[in-house]
């Protein structure tokens, strides 16, 4: 079965409804409410464009966390859990982004547990900091959807 951007079908829609549509109309308040209606369609589009790009980054930033963790670490457990994060993100739905965000966060917190359960001191310290740096891109990118920079 093909899968329809949502994104790009809010687009198309918005498209339709400011060239076709209000050009047939000759009420001015039915007219407004039409541009209104395009504008919103237009807007909603452009955050779901947003957030499947924040998405795909967050997933290349825990994979990137994921591959150090599973080369720098000696530790076979955590080794381990890192390797079964990457195949758990690489059966996810990418089509998807609410269930990937899903799987990404319960990956996170997994490989994290994992850490805190096997290691202690510097060698937790230098395994979580990889992970870590997937919940800073995680941060930026929630922060970036609201409109906020990150600093």
């Amino acid at each position: 079965m093909p899968h329809l951007n949502p994104e790009r079908v809010l687009e198309r829609f918005s498209t339709f409804l400011q060239e076709d549509v209000r050009a047939e109309i000759d009420d001015e308040f039915i007219d407004g409410q039409v541009g209104s209606m395009s504008s919103t369609l237009s807007y909603l589009a452009g955050e779901l464009r947003l957030k499947r790009e924040m998405t795909v980054r967050q997933r290349q930033a825990l994979v990137d966390g994921l591959e150090t963790v599973t080369r720098n670490c000696d530790d076979e457990a955590v080794s381990e859990a890192a390797e079964r994060g990457r195949e758990r993100i690489a059966e996810a739905q990418t089509g998807d982004t609410t269930e990937l965000e899903s799987v990404l966060i319960e990956t996170c917190n997994d490989v994290l547990e994992t850490i805190n359960e096997e290691l202690a001191g510097s060698d937790a310290r230098d395994a979580r900091a990889p992970i870590y740096e997937f919940l800073r891109v995680r941060v930026d990118s929630q922060l970036a959807m609201l409109g906020r920079d990150s600093d």
